[in-house]
């Protein structure tokens, strides 16, 4: 497949993506989007390198407390990672899909008892869907998720997080708690840093391409689909990830589905199925949801889980 079809294959399909998607717009102002003046002020100063506020992107953000917690909570905090040009926790954006975890963090405070101080989300791309095969794991993204989620760890007190990603949220998340030296080209390289896998209570993954995408094959020459740290069935990048298992987190999940309209081909990648993270403690699929169902319709299996942790 040339780069072209790729492009379309990745960008153009996700703009469309909407078309098979149930509207999400009557739902998303259910929440109070936004980081509290209190976190934001704390993220804002804990790592001025990166831009976790996201001021230029409408409701691309979630979470905090009204005062800064004394002690620990309750509850394991839960940072979500989105997607390739998704929104932290969007309104639909311009084509529909772009709402983030709005649905599932909605789903947890409806029924779980979670508070906006146990729901941390950011944007940490450009938002764009026009620009999806642009974006690879670089050096920025997978360090701004490294170090949200780190703030979190120290804004609430926490011994550990839990962290859910979906779809290269899951490959970014993977990456950011892995640790380890990646390269970008083959004249740059990027250190995460050691593992905080002992930070992780456990790990969710969403619609994830741990094995890469079929489709990017041969459209290495896009970003996304780079052999250094994209989404080529041969990265460097996911071969590193994928040559240990159980390093995301004390408990590893996976969610997924043989219908995923952008993954596609019923996951499966040089015989292995790429929705599930290496060394998952259990897996969940179900057929005919899309890409962007799996990332919101699978609330009650999530829950449970959380509840048992």
């Amino acid at each position: 497949m040339t780069s072209q079809a790729v492009l379309l294959t990745i960008g153009f399909m996700l703009v469309l993506g909407a078309a098979t998607f149930m509207n999400y717009e009557s739902n998303v102002s259910t929440i109070d989007h936004g980081f509290t003046a209190d976190f934001a002020s704390f993220i804002k100063s804990f790592d001025t390198k990166y831009d976790f506020i996201r001021s230029d992107i409408t409701w691309s953000t979630y979470g905090g407390a009204e005062t800064r917690p004394t002690t620990a909570p309750s509850k394991y905090p839960i940072v979500f990672v989105h997607g390739n040009s998704d929104i932290g926790a969007g309104n639909g954006g311009t084509v529909g899909w772009q709402t983030g975890f709005t649905t599932l963090i909605e789903y947890l405070q409806n029924y779980g008892g979670y508070t906006k101080a146990d729901l941390y989300v950011t944007t940490w791309g450009p938002a764009n869907p026009n620009l999806a095969s642009q974006n690879g794991h670089s050096e920025k993204y997978v360090m701004t998720t490294r170090r949200f989620i780190e703030g979190v760890l120290a804004y609430t007190k926490a011994s550990k997080v839990i962290v859910i990603g979906h779809s290269m949220g899951v490959t970014l998340a993977r990456a950011a708690i892995i640790g380890g030296t990646y390269s970008e080209s083959m004249l740059s390289k990027f250190t995460v840093g050691d593992p905080i896998t002992n930070s992780i209570a456990a790990f969710f993954g969403l619609a994830g391409a741990n094995y890469g995408l079929v489709d990017c094959t041969y459209a290495t020459g896009l970003p996304t689909c780079s052999t250094y740290n994209g989404f080529s069935p041969s990265s460097q990048m996911l071969t590193a990830l994928n040559s240990k298992t159980h390093r995301e987190g004390a408990k590893v999940y996976s969610f997924w589905s043989p219908n995923d309209d952008i993954i596609k081909y019923n996951c499966i990648v040089n015989q292995k199925n790429t929705c599930i993270v290496p060394g998952s403690d259990e897996s969940y699929q179900q057929s005919g949801y899309t890409h962007f169902d799996v990332r919101d319709k699978f609330g009650a299996d999530i829950l449970r889980l959380l509840q048992k942790l």
